[in-house]
């Protein structure tokens, strides 16, 4: 190695040692409001994100005049960006059979504790795993980051469930906001018994605009966005 050449690896090394760390950007605030109807059933639904310190809560709720559901994840973002669930909580009430479950993750200890309705045990976690509910965020996080989307190890009814997903593409859609750009994305199932695709707004940290599903026999149900509030600024269109 020449002269020459010496110095200028020094120069290059101490020109990256200078450059700033890229941020590992997180999802903002945001609250929202969806409607959907499910056999002639008129739904509302929300989904939110707040924070307080280092907490921070993703709430769901969907109300009909049938039942009632409430979702509620508890978590800290972890130093490398991985989304580490706390507590997570699922209630149904109304018309037919209530369900229960509260999950309770100790990461020390490596497990989660399971209470559904009066049952109450124990399961392993591996190093990453999330909960029903926050797995969505982390795939926000990972597609504001254009991270690989998954696969993701969700804790759920006492054992690991793994969810996958595939990117289809982007396109223009009409919301009561007005037209969003959004990527679409497929949720990948071994088993073929219903499809499920979801789009989320690229302009606005990638929110979730609408949900698709489509089963086995051809009925099909879709979720859309109503209004949102984004780090405090209210969702608009093009």
């Amino acid at each position: 190695m020449n002269l020459l050449t010496k110095y200028l690896l020094v120069f290059l090394s101490a020109l990256l040692c200078s450059l700033p760390l890229q941020a590992n950007q997180l999802p903002k605030a945001f609250s929202a409001t969806y409607k959907a109807n499910y056999n002639g059933i008129e739904i509302k639904a929300t989904r939110s994100l707040t924070a307080n310190g280092p907490k921070q809560t993703l709430n769901f709720t969907a109300n009909s005049w049938l039942a009632s559901i409430v979702e509620e994840s508890l978590f800290e973002w972890g130093e490398h960006g991985y989304l580490i669930p706390q507590k997570y909580r699922y209630d149904r009430t109304g018309v037919g059979r209530e369900r229960h479950a509260l999950l309770t993750f100790d990461w020390d200890q490596r497990n989660v504790v399971n209470q559904v309705q009066d049952s109450k045990w124990k399961m392993d976690l591996p190093e990453i795993a999330l909960d029903k509910l926050s797995y969505q965020l982390q795939l926000r996080k990972d597609l504001i980051n254009s991270s690989p989307l998954g696969p993701y190890q969700i804790a759920d009814g006492g054992r690991l469930k793994t969810y996958e997903f595939e990117k289809i593409g982007e396109s223009v859609i009409d919301t009561p906001m007005g037209k969003l750009n959004t990527v679409e994305i497929k949720r990948i199932r071994k088993k073929k018994n219903r499809t499920t695709h979801i789009w989320l707004a690229k302009d606005w940290d990638y929110l979730i605009v609408k949900i698709q599903q489509l089963e086995k026999d051809g009925k099909s149900y879709e979720i859309n966005i109503a209004q949102a509030v984004v780090d405090k600024q209210t969702v608009t269109g093009l």
